[in-house]
């Protein structure tokens, strides 16, 4: 009796085991696989449009924990992203998220927009809530303006400019700003009330003509890419901190290079370079924070009137690694 049961049991396990194996062939054959939770997933061979976009599987940058997973996040899907076509009097948008008032584009969701285009006197302004991420992928673009910053960013959570694979993207402001835009505080050619990221595979110029060259209210983070920039006064300025992980980062400054400049909490007013090529040129200091200078990676060339580097907190800190350094 032991025996017929013992068998029984034997035959309706293996005929389980085959039922289950013959469901999962039966899935992996429609394009599906099982997850670990049960939830179908889409193998390799998906037909899906990332699958298909180049632009979808490019290789994020490893960074440091001073950058999170939106700030290293290079890759985007055009087949889902809204698409912003700038030209004088015509520019256009297939997607949602987007107005168009003359030559100004106010992007005003989340979301991933990709931008091309000129506009000769134009501008390009993000408004989205607080608790909101915008990323802004340049692929050619060329925008200059006759009264403010080409490129305000009033409201956000964070925006990052993915600058496009091979592309090259340029920004001009005026000599002088108008009082609209003075009075609210805009003072640099790529102007940020929050933080911004500048990271991809391609080539920004920034001539800030008035005031400094790129600008923000909070962190002002490079992670990867070319960027080279022309300033009246100072050349990279984010009032929490400037941080660069990687990428060739040009400056030429009237003023300070790389500011900060944060008094009210000592964690902030930091300048930190982990990597990269850094050249700095600079009429004053080539890098001035409140509370911090950090340069761990990288080589930082400076030729500054000024100090080569120069933290205002005497009680501040100043960490340089040996090479990190070059002085002319």
């Amino acid at each position: 009796m032991n025996v017929l049961i013992k068998k029984y049991y034997r035959n309706f396990a293996a005929l389980t085991l085959a039922l289950v194996s013959l469901l999962c062939l039966c899935a992996c054959e429609d394009g599906d696989v099982l997850s670990g939770d049960g939830a179908s997933q889409p193998t390799a061979s998906s037909t899906d449009s990332a699958s298909k976009d180049p632009n979808a599987t490019l290789p994020n940058v490893q960074a440091s924990d001073n950058f999170s997973d939106f700030d290293t996040t290079i890759a985007y899907d055009s087949a889902t992203a809204t698409k912003i076509t700038l030209s004088d009097g015509a520019s256009k948008a297939e997607g949602d998220g987007v107005v168009i008032s003359g030559d100004v584009i106010t992007v005003n969701r989340p979301g991933t927009y990709i931008v091309s285009g000129s506009l000769s006197d134009g501008r390009i302004v993000v408004t989205v809530e607080k608790v909101e991420k915008v990323q802004l992928v340049l692929a050619g673009v060329n925008v200059k303006n006759s009264k403010s910053a080409p490129l305000y960013i009033t409201s956000a959570d964070k925006v990052s400019l993915t600058l496009a694979e091979g592309s090259e993207n340029v920004f001009e402001d005026a000599r002088y700003y108008d009082t609209e835009s003075v009075s609210s505080g805009v003072n640099a050619c790529i102007f940020s009330k929050d933080d911004l990221t500048i990271n991809g595979y391609g080539k920004l110029t920034v001539k800030g003509n008035y005031n400094n060259g790129i600008g923000t209210s909070n962190d002002l983070k490079i992670v990867s890419g070319s960027v080279d920039v022309v300033a009246a006064n100072n050349g990279l300025k984010g009032k929490d901190s400037v941080l660069i992980n990687s990428g060739d980062v040009n400056v030429e400054a009237g003023k300070d290079g790389l500011k900060s400049d944060e008094t009210d909490d000592p964690l902030k007013g930091l300048v930190c370079i982990e990597g990269g090529n850094v050249n700095i040129k600079s009429v004053d200091d080539a890098i001035q924070a409140e509370n911090s200078i950090i340069i761990t990676g990288g080589t930082v060339t400076t030729q500054a009137e000024g100090k080569s580097y120069n933290c205002k907190n005497l009680d501040g800190t100043v960490t340089i690694s040996d090479g990190c350094l070059v002085e002319k």
